[in-house]
Formats: structure tokens, C-alpha cells, sequence
């Protein structure tokens, strides 16, 4: 594992806010590495907030210390969890992994999670971290493996970082969509205003959106009350994003706000067969949501 000095000029020269923001990303890096050498990136997509930063945003995207699956080969998930416990039975390039809890991994009922306590000789103490593989729906797009955009430390790391097979971004904003539809996170917000000025296919990540709502059952996508959503600032605290962020980011809460606002604007043009299925709460309309997901099939993710 990099050492404090080492973390330390690179959180200077990166403009990092806190010596531990560059530590927390580079342990998901050695993480990532890990479970690539292990085989487990066979059966996993990468997704989430993480995601975005390492293949998307790169290193003015927002830290996140989670660490984010779907599940996309038929492999049992008993099986899956003992490569996940089996990657972390070792030290990997002096980091160390234990669990200080007996519920620190477990398993649920649509997927798996562990989370280990990640430490090295810099840091006996560790950081806490989150691994989350969720089994509950396979990727509908075509999975890519996804070079990560090089941050300040990678040219001190023991390795070269390997591409990881990721969602497509079209997918993997749909799935932001979703979550901003079910709960009130800042982190939502920042990462869809993030995406928002950023070419993907709007129509295809409408589809995509509507059919993962369906598929959880309640409301469907109504993109006015995202809206309306978003603009409730008294769900937000600004410093909690403030500290993830670069000392040069001061993030404007109108401003992302309005940017979402604006730029998923498209989000309420449904077609009349997505407005079918954004109203089907029950999930009866399975003929609706087959052609729906045929039509998905049929575009190219970018074009």
C-alpha cells in the first residue's frame, strides 16, 4: 500500500481536500486490482457513484468509498461470496483486510456485502469500506470492460490498474435515475448534474429508467417529482459534499439543481408505452415491459 508520504504529495498536488480522500481511492483502487486478479470481474459489473468518478468523471468527480456490483453470470451466490471472502482472506500488495463484526458480510435476499476493514502499516487502524453485489436483475445492456482514468498516485502504485467491465453509461444513469426517484441523497444530485452537460442517449436511458422502476414495483418514473425532489434543499447538507470533493470545487446547490433540472428534461417525454408502464404500479403490464425491453434491445448504446 502507498505510504503516508506518498499520499500525502499526491493529495498536494491534486488539490485533494484531506489526506484520507486519497487514501479511501486508493484502496478501492488496490480493491479493484484484487478482485480483477481473482477472476471476480468475470462475473461482476461495476456500477455506482465509483464508478462514475474512476471511469467517468475522473479525479473532479466526488469520492465515494463504496464499491458497487451487479451480479451478470448465473453463478450461485453462495458461490460468489466465498471468491469475495476467499479475495479478502489475504494481505494484497501490504494492505490488509479483516472484518471486525460478524455481520460485516452477509448475504441477502437479492444479492450479497461485505464490509472489510482495509489497513496497512501507515494505518493499523484501517478504513472501513463497502462492497455491495446486488443479484436482483442481470445488465440489460452489453457489459464493457472500462479503463480507469488515471489519477495523481497511479505512477506510485505497485501495478497497472486494469480495465474493469463496467455498465454502460447509459444503464448506469438510469439506475442514478432510479435512486433519485426512491430517496433524497445529495450525492444523487451531484452525480446527475455531473452527467447532465455529458453525451449519452437520452431516449435509451428514458427506456431503461421507466423498465427499472417498473421492475421494482411502486411508483414509476415521474420526472416532476424528482424534480420537486431535488429542489427540497432541506434534505441537503452541502458540507457532507463539500468534503468530498477537490479544494478548488465548491458546489453550487441552485446551480446543480437547475442543471438536472434542464438537462433530464427528457425524462418527461415519455412514449405512450412508457407512460403505460410508468403507471403500472402493480407490474401487471408484463407485455408492456417485454416490448419495452425489446425496443432497448434494438438501439446501440452512444449512437
Amino acid at each position: 500500500m502507498l505510504t503516508t508520504n506518498q499520499l500525502r504529495q499526491s493529495a498536494a498536488r491534486s488539490g485533494a481536500r484531506d489526506i484520507a480522500n486519497v487514501e479511501i481511492d486508493a484502496i478501492l483502487t488496490y480493491l479493484l486490482q484484487l478482485f480483477h486478479e481473482q477472476g471476480l470481474t468475470e462475473h461482476l459489473a461495476f456500477k455506482g457513484g465509483t464508478m462514475l468518478r474512476k471511469m467517468v468523471f475522473g479525479p473532479r468527480g466526488r469520492l465515494s468509498t463504496d464499491l458497487d456490483f451487479t451480479c451478470r453470470t448465473e453463478i450461485h451466490l453462495d458461490d460468489l461470496t466465498v471468491k469475495v471472502l476467499d479475495a479478502l482472506e489475504q494481505p494484497y500488495h501490504g494492505l490488509a483486510f479483516r472484518f471486525d463484526k460478524q455481520k460485516d458480510w452477509y448475504l441477502t435476499g437479492d444479492g450479497c456485502a461485505a464490509n472489510p476493514v482495509c489497513s496497512h502499516d501507515h494505518n493499523p487502524a484501517g478504513v472501513k469500506t463497502k462492497i455491495q453485489i446486488s443479484s436482483r436483475e442481470r445488465p440489460i445492456l452489453p457489459v464493457r470492460a472500462c479503463s480507469q482514468i488515471p489519477q495523481d498516485y497511479f505512477k506510485m502504485l505497485p501495478f497497472r490498474p486494469e480495465a474493469i467491465p463496467c455498465l454502460a453509461l447509459e444503464e448506469a444513469v438510469a439506475e442514478k435515475i432510479r435512486a433519485a426517484s426512491q430517496r433524497s441523497k445529495l450525492r444523487d444530485l451531484h452525480d446527475l448534474a455531473e452527467v447532465s452537460v455529458r453525451p449519452f442517449d437520452r431516449d435509451l436511458t428514458r427506456s431503461l429508467a421507466v423498465y427499472k422502476l417498473w421492475a421494482c414495483g411502486g411508483p414509476g418514473l415521474d420526472f416532476e417529482r424528482i424534480r420537486r425532489r431535488m429542489e427540497d434543499v432541506r434534505n441537503y447538507n452541502i458540507d457532507d459534499l463539500r468534503s468530498l470533493l477537490r479544494k478548488d470545487q465548491n458546489p453550487d446547490l441552485d446551480g446543480m439543481i437547475r442543471r438536472v433540472a434542464e438537462g433530464f428534461r427528457f425524462l418527461s417525454n415519455l412514449t405512450e408505452i412508457e407512460t403505460v408502464l410508468a403507471a403500472d404500479q402493480a407490474r401487471r403490464r408484463r407485455d408492456e415491459a417485454d416490448e419495452v425491453i425489446g425496443l432497448i434491445g434494438r438501439w446501440t448504446p452512444g449512437k
